[in-house]
């Protein structure tokens, strides 16, 4: 799955060809990991951002997710610019810090843009690299970007269950873990957890899933025994399209598993 969220921060959008007309989703799989205390969540971060070269944050709040002013007027943008088309990592994610951030954080990570009303003056200005935006003027700020998303907390953050945090977590791949004696001992003699396989793609891409394709998905996933149609189909739908993108080719397995992985969220 790690493979599959970092790969597919490379596809700008994906047109699926349906029985009548055409749909558009974001490129982009996200992964919520959900485990107790000491399961080596933050190693598993550690190993993507010390590979991939970003960093991992911590408390985030909504102004160092999207920008904020400093003393001279000028807006500072925040996280979700600055790694754009690399991998955002959130460890022991809550709303501590910020429980504003939330609201922002849904909308970048379901349409990658958001917009947000200043209150304050502000200097104009705009950083543009390929397609992708951060721009102030008349007192409005708008974001442009794309990037994959891991999500990392202890299982508490699920027992609130507010209307955002399921908004949230039906955004992402959750994946629920936990490591066998053998894994944490091996962890513990510096073994790595992940096996970071190397990206095939070298820039950013657009993808179609053809007709009979979309088909062949959408019939893999009903196959799914007991299947709930009612809960998440339509973004496991999605999540295995964005899977086909990356891979190239079908795999009835990672649709099985991301089938799996959404109705047991």
């Amino acid at each position: 799955m790690a493979y599959l969220c970092y790969s597919s921060s490379f596809i700008k959008s994906i047109t699926i060809e349906q029985e009548k007309g055409q749909k558009v989703l974001r490129g982009n799989i996200h992964l919520f990991l959900r485990a107790d205390t000491g399961s080596f969540k933050s190693t598993i971060l550690r190993e993507l951002a010390d590979y991939f070269k970003v960093d991992t944050l911590e408390l985030i709040t909504s102004a160092g997710l999207v920008g904020t002013i400093d003393k001279n007027m000028n807006v500072i943008p925040g996280e979700a610019w600055k790694i754009r088309n690399k991998l955002l990592l959130l460890d022991e994610f809550n709303t501590d810090g910020d429980s504003n951030c939330v609201g922002p954080l849904l909308s970048l990570l379901e349409d990658q843009y958001y917009k947000k009303a200043i209150g304050r003056m502000a200097n104009e200005q705009k950083e543009k690299d390929n397609g992708l935006y951060f721009e102030v003027k008349k007192g409005e700020m708008r974001i442009k970007t794309r990037f994959s998303c891991v999500i990392c907390s202890m299982r508490k953050i699920e027992k609130s269950r507010s209307v955002n945090i399921e908004a949230l977590l039906s955004r992402c791949i959750l994946i629920p873990y936990v490591l066998s004696n053998a894994e944490i001992d091996a962890v513990m003699d510096g073994n790595r957890l992940l096996e970071i396989k190397k990206c095939p793609f070298k820039k950013a891409f657009d993808f179609t899933v053809k007709k009979e394709d979309y088909k062949r998905i959408k019939e893999c996933v009903k196959s799914y025994p007991q299947l709930d149609m009612q809960k998440q189909f339509a973004r496991t739908v999605g999540d295995c399209c964005r899977a086909f993108a990356v891979l190239g080719k079908h795999d009835d397995l990672t649709y099985y598993l991301i089938t799996k992985l959404h109705q047991e969220a």
